[in-house]
């Protein structure tokens, strides 16, 4: 996690930096929001999240939200500030959430995990199991990744030898994928599309990346989610098992 800390008050920069440090994240430190600014264009992808100050000096947080979403490719932004009845300007400028000093160390954790979704890209690169985590597209792209989270589940594109397919799966399956080709060497791994307009039964083979897909009724479906979930809720350590490659 590369989180971007835009804050101007010292006392709470040592404190935000003291947090980031205990949950081992990632972070650089904006004086004010022309810094912030300056941080995200010239290093553009490499923050997960910006946490935005509003009353800083040379730019407050609202300009410099409102030039980055004029400048960059989607990038979460909070505003953490004293300030309550910002809220609704924070959101105008574009902010994707808001949060007020002094805030709760539990209920912060949770909003950065919240914003810093991302989709799943599964490919093959030279008999290898590449998983990458993508940023979303958008607003509106994140707020359909995060729905998903809520209920378990991820948004998963498999890139093969002639096409890239989307899907909406659980959120274990881009690690069992991994684990059935590396951990175990299968040569077949079978999962659910859970997407609302083809849901079905996938068939992914190592050999060439590709898959099939059999489409079941609704009832079949709904059995086969649950013995899915059933099976996947203890699988959290597939990539523990053996390293991904």
């Amino acid at each position: 996690m590369n989180i971007l800390i835009a804050e101007d008050n010292r006392v709470i920069q040592e404190i935000t930096e003291s947090l980031m440090d205990m949950w081992d994240f990632e972070y650089d430190l904006a004086m004010n929001g022309q810094e912030a600014v300056d941080f995200a264009t010239v290093n553009e992808g490499k923050y997960d999240l910006c946490l935005m100050d509003i009353d800083m000096p040379k730019m407050n947080g609202l300009e410099a939200t409102g030039i980055i979403r004029q400048r960059l490719k989607y990038l979460p932004i909070m505003a953490m500030t004293g300030n309550s009845g910002y809220k609704r300007k924070c959101i105008k400028a574009g902010m994707d959430d808001f949060i007020t000093k002094p805030y709760d160390l539990d209920r912060l954790h949770d909003k950065i995990k919240e914003l810093t979704v991302k989709a799943i890209k599964i490919r093959i690169d030279h008999n290898k199991i590449i998983l990458d985590k993508e940023m979303p597209m958008d607003a509106e792209h994140a707020k359909e990744l995060r729905e998903l989270e809520k209920r378990g589940l991820c948004k998963m594109s498999l890139r093969g030898a002639l096409n890239e397919v989307t899907m909406v799966v659980h959120k274990n399956v881009p690690q069992k994928i991994s684990h059935d080709f590396i951990g175990d060497d299968k040569q077949l791994s079978i999962f659910l599309d859970r997407s609302n307009e083809k849901p079905g039964e996938c068939y992914l083979y190592r050999i060439n990346f590709l898959m099939n897909t059999r489409f079941l009724s609704q009832q079949k479906l709904e059995e086969k989610i649950k013995a899915e979930d059933e099976f996947l809720k203890d699988c959290n350590t597939f990539a523990e098992k053996k390293k991904e490659t």
